[in-house]
């Protein structure tokens, strides 16, 4: 029984792990850098877990925030990896499923933006890709280096 509860409390205790991770990413970006960029109030983030980009991979944190004026969404998906390395790797190997359609320059170590008009960061160990709805380019770059700068 004593081993029955150690393990129940290991369990519960990773849990919560887990939802300080995705809090602690979420964080990356704000309500209020959001607002500062877009202009208008956005609700704190419904948060859930991203699928690793590989096997043995790290899973991410997905963060959805929506305005609370308009029915405009920003999504944001974040991963930190092992190494900047090993984020290095993963990033460009990500390029073959997501090509670039442009390549700005002064966003973290390096960005490209998709044929779906996402932006995808690489700073350091940490992954990162948002996506706005309605789209609007210069405020993606925006929102991307505002992230940039809390790394």
């Amino acid at each position: 029984m004593r081993n029955g509860i150690l393990i129940l409390g290991l369990t519960l205790a990773m849990g919560t792990v887990r939802m300080a991770k995705a809090a602690d990413d979420c964080s990356l970006l704000t309500p209020a850098q959001i607002q500062q960029v877009l202009g208008q109030p956005f609700n704190a983030p419904d948060k859930s877990q991203a699928p690793p980009a590989f096997r043995n991979q790290p899973a991410g944190s997905h963060c959805r925030y929506s305005s609370q004026k308009s029915h405009g969404t920003v999504d944001f998906i974040v991963y930190v990896d092992a190494s900047a390395s090993a984020a290095k790797q993963t990033f460009e190997q990500l390029q073959m499923w997501y090509p670039a359609k442009s390549r700005p320059s002064g966003i973290g170590d390096s960005a490209y933006i998709d044929s779906h008009n996402s932006i995808h960061v690489l700073k350091g160990k940490v992954r990162y890709f948002i996506s706005l709805a309605p789209e609007n380019e210069k405020q993606l770059k925006d929102l991307a280096i505002s992230v940039a700068a809390h790394i």
